[in-house]
């Protein structure tokens, strides 16, 4: 119900179990979920079974039919049920497989599924008031730019031992250009390539989006190649872009967090080292989440926000919603004060999975918007800093990102 009426619908409501008393009760509308017989004047719905039972199902209820249960859809769906599953699909980083699920089969991820579930109930039990208040929910429709911030640098701030270890390579390579390069942005002699933080603002401040930058502290590892967390440079940078925009700097903890609590509450500790102030927002790296233990351990930081919600093999949607909504936990059978914050396209996405060209990222993307719009979402894209650095792999992006932003704004 509080996906439903609060998040999607906006609407006040209040659980009334006395049946005599929902019955007497004058409200303006009322939603009957079940019981032996219908009361006069509530819209009605069968209870398909879902919402009693109390084990994982694989399946969803069963939708497109008349009188379905809406509310169980959207639990279904908005939960991540499916995720759950002991022997659920999983790749080599341990992210759920998306490609045999049924919002994948059923193309419930390329739509804002549970939006959609949400407003055909509210036209239902509104009635004749639905349309005024359909079209003030379309009119929140917004965008929100999100930057994943790996390696905040491609040559500075790494340190001594870093830097003359890249610098050694790139001799022994042959790589004399990448060489040269390299000292003369060490020397400050030369800009740093992923250094487009400004460039990236000037484009935000353009559409009139407050951006949110994602940063990663981890140590270096195979999968986290981001600069230490006590580089004088990352830490001018972050302060920078907080001062310019209060609360667009948040935190990106890395590979292992995922399953290690060690190593969560350290780069946790750095952030805090770095900002002052605890992050509010975090999305883990390579999206990686163990369902349940990822964001317990999150809760238990005060983290109040999680970004992680979003496929990396596809755009779309992935829990159905694009509107912040409260985590709830199957193990523990209750919401939490974690809100999650989906996000619909990332860079990486496009580029690495659907091999989307360049020239087709923008049209792609203004896809997805139209599918939000209807019903007053938040688009939200997960970019990065290095994507806007038209070389190597992202050769061809330099217009891109603002190609994107104009598209959906």
């Amino acid at each position: 119900m509080q996906w439903t009426w609060d998040a999607v619908l906006g609407l006040p409501w209040r659980h009334e179990p006395d049946l005599a008393a929902f019955v007497q009760s004058d409200a303006v509308w009322k939603l009957q979920y079940g019981g032996d017989s219908r009361v006069d004047g509530a819209f009605w719905i069968e209870p398909e079974g879902l919402l009693d039972e109390v084990h994982l199902r694989q399946d969803p209820p069963a939708s497109g039919q008349a009188g379905q249960d809406w509310l169980a859809l959207i639990f279904w769906m908005g939960s991540r049920m499916e995720e759950w599953i002991e022997d659920a699909p999983r790749d080599v980083h341990g992210r759920f497989d998306p490609s045999a699920s049924h919002p994948m089969q059923r193309g419930w991820l390329s739509v804002p599924i549970c939006e959609q579930w949400a407003f055909e109930l509210g036209a239902h039990v509104l009635g004749e008031v639905w349309p005024e208040h359909r079209d003030r929910l379309k009119a929140e429709y917004a965008v929100e730019p999100t930057l994943d911030v790996d390696s905040a640098f491609a040559f500075q701030g790494k340190g001594l031992w870093r830097t003359g270890g890249a610098l050694s390579r790139d001799v022994m390579r042959g790589d004399w250009s990448v060489a040269g390069r390299r000292w003369r942005v060490c020397k400050g002699r030369a800009p740093d390539p992923y250094n487009t933080y400004a460039q990236a603002n000037k484009w935000h401040r353009e559409y009139g989006l407050e951006p949110r930058w994602f940063f990663l502290l981890a140590r270096f590892g195979p999968h986290d190649k981001g600069l230490p967390a006590n580089s004088t440079q990352l830490r001018k940078l972050m302060q920078d872009l907080e001062s310019s925009l209060p609360g667009s700097v948040q935190w990106h903890p890395g590979y292992a967090s995922a399953t290690d609590r060690g190593a969560l509450e350290r780069e946790f500790q750095s952030f805090m080292d770095i900002m002052g102030q605890a992050p509010v927002a975090s999305r883990q790296h390579y999206l990686r989440m163990e369902p349940g233990t990822t964001r317990r351990n999150l809760l238990k930081l005060g983290v109040k926000e999680d970004h992680t919600e979003g496929h990396a093999v596809c755009t779309g949607f992935r829990g159905g919603f694009t509107r912040p909504r409260q985590w709830y936990d199957l193990d523990a059978e209750g919401l939490t004060p974690l809100m999650l914050h989906p996000f619909a396209a990332m860079d990486a996405t496009l580029n690495r999975y659907q091999k989307v060209h360049p020239s087709a990222v923008a049209e792609h993307v203004a896809k997805l918007a139209a599918g939000v719009r209807p019903f007053g979402g938040t688009l939200r894209l997960l970019w990065h800093n290095e994507s806007l650095a038209p070389e190597g792999m992202w050769e061809g992006w330099g217009a891109v990102y603002p190609n994107v932003l104009q598209a959906v704004s």
